[in-house]
């Protein structure tokens, strides 16, 4: 059973009908790197700008355009190969091995319905046997006992068809049958689920090492920003204009920030491995750079949330894979409850038998049989109760189920409307840092600011910078998200 034939959803180059739970996603690589890069707020240093430059307000942090790659001090060297996010998604589709786990798991599913149908039909059993027999005889002769020993030896030769059919057990085995029907398409529509849940992983590890690339390029800025400012303070130490702690301080900067720097290309490298295991290709390589590609708007992402939940409720295949599990333990409990009454069925039998294959003899038989289990010691009861309590949890869990649903969806208009504004923000912040920097540097040059203020304020940028770049990833993980919140493929 194709659940996304039935839906009328959209398929994404996968064709299964198995599937395994949701799995969450945690990105503890983008969290790390942020920290050690908010850290150089204890020993930034001065840096020097052009002072009749005014830098310019920005919702983005400046990423590469072209075919580039990133040197080991996080410059640009050569060309390499650029991965776009629809080539990630489709390698998933492709190679994520999760999904041939799901298509196994359907085809088994299927592989279960044709089982439970067999007893409906008549089952024939054909059989050829040939048997060679030998036996002894005492017989007793004259006036004592004397044992001759008579060998009689035989072949018998059986060729035959026997069958039976149940013809009726108060629908036992139809419901188990129908059952066995629901269950498969549960499995088709969770694995339609995996199949989002693949397409939402791979977008979301995509979005993250563009993130870690973009927090790359921020430590490499603020690494040069540094050496800069260490040149300078060396010549107003040469020339006493500044004290030594100053130039001692440059040098403690510079050093933190390569610091910095080689973490983030670490963290950058662990980025791109977890997307070559999102899209299913481990030990794949990090000789590439991901694209500037983002998710357009979803249409219906300004949408009243009442309507969010009932698009979701609609198409979201978990809703199906527990309404078809519920569907199916209700068929369970029917077959249960037929297994109190007798079943009748019938049974019938040709063959040809004989000593000598050329000269067979056919016999064949026919007959109804009624059996009823009065007694088998509590053993239906036991189904039935069984049978009871798992309708009772399918039902629970369809609950559960839409619950989880309308919290997805809740969860991810919130993070996308939250991070809207908070790009916005972050850019206004990013503006003012470097406006800000810019006059601690005119400041320093002019002998009026100190080391502190001019080093407060390389911090506020870096800071500011990696706010924004968290702030795009967010939202961008948001908008990916509420796509698979809606149950949505595109």
């Amino acid at each position: 059973m194709d659940f996304s034939q039935e839906t009328g959803a959209a398929r994404y180059g996968l064709e299964h009908e198995g599937g395994v739970r949701h799995r969450r996603f945690r990105s503890p690589a983008l969290l790390a790197l942020l920290v050690p890069l908010a850290s150089l707020a204890q020993t930034p240093a001065p840096a020097a700008r052009p002072s009749g430059t005014t830098p310019q307000p920005t919702g983005t942090v400046s990423q590469p355009t072209g075919t580039v790659s990133t040197t080991a001090d996080g410059g640009v060297a050569g060309s390499t190969r650029i991965l776009r996010l629809d080539e990630a998604v489709q390698t998933a589709l492709q190679q994520q091995p999760l999904l041939l786990e799901a298509k196994s798991n359907a085809q088994a599913a299927e592989g279960r319905v044709l089982q439970a149908r067999s007893p409906l039909f008549p089952q024939l059993q054909g059989i050829a046997s040939f048997n060679r027999a030998h036996n002894a005889a005492r017989i007793i002769t004259g006036t004592g006992a004397n044992l001759v020993c008579v060998s009689t030896t035989c072949n018998t030769w059986d060729f035959g068809v026997n069958g039976n059919w149940l013809l009726w057990d108060f629908l036992t085995t139809w419901n188990s049958f129908k059952a066995s029907e629901e269950l498969a398409r549960s499995l088709g529509a969770t694995s339609t689920a995996t199949l989002l849940q693949v397409i939402l992983n791979a977008r979301t590890f995509y979005f993250q090492a563009r993130a870690t690339r973009d927090l790359v390029r921020v430590a490499k800025e603020t690494l040069d920003n540094q050496i800069t400012h260490q040149q300078q303070v060396e010549g107003f130490v040469k020339v006493g204009t500044r004290p030594e702690i100053d130039l001692a301080t440059a040098r403690l900067n510079v050093a933190n920030a390569r610091v910095q720097l080689i973490q983030a290309q670490n963290n950058d490298s662990i980025a791109k491995a977890q997307l070559n295991q999102a899209m299913g290709v481990p030990g794949g390589g990090t000789d590439y750079e991901v694209a500037d590609d983002e998710l357009p708007p979803v249409d219906v992402e300004t949408q009243p949330l009442l309507k969010l939940f009932d698009i979701a409720e609609s198409t979201r295949p978990e809703v199906f894979a527990s309404e078809y599990n519920k569907q199916a333990q209700e068929r369970l409990l029917s077959s249960a409850h037929g297994q109190w009454w007798p079943t009748l069925s019938a049974s019938g039998g040709f063959a040809w038998q004989g000593q000598k294959i050329d000269s067979l003899y056919n016999t064949w038989n026919i007959g109804l049989t009624l059996t009823w289990n009065f007694f088998q010691g509590g053993l239906t009861y036991g189904r039935v109760k069984e049978a009871e309590a798992n309708v009772q949890s399918a039902t629970a869990a369809v609950s559960v189920e839409r619950l989880q649903v309308r919290f997805d969806v809740e969860q991810a208009e919130a993070t996308l409307v939250g991070n809207k504004e908070s790009v916005v923000a972050s850019g206004d912040a990013v503006f003012n840092a470097k406006e800000q920097l810019r006059l601690a540097e005119g400041r320093y040059k002019e002998g009026i600011g100190t080391i502190i203020e001019l080093s407060d304020a390389q911090v506020s940028l870096t800071q500011a910078s990696a706010q924004l770049v968290q702030a795009q990833y967010n939202l961008a993980t948001a908008r990916a998200k509420l796509l698979a919140a809606l149950g949505r493929q595109e």
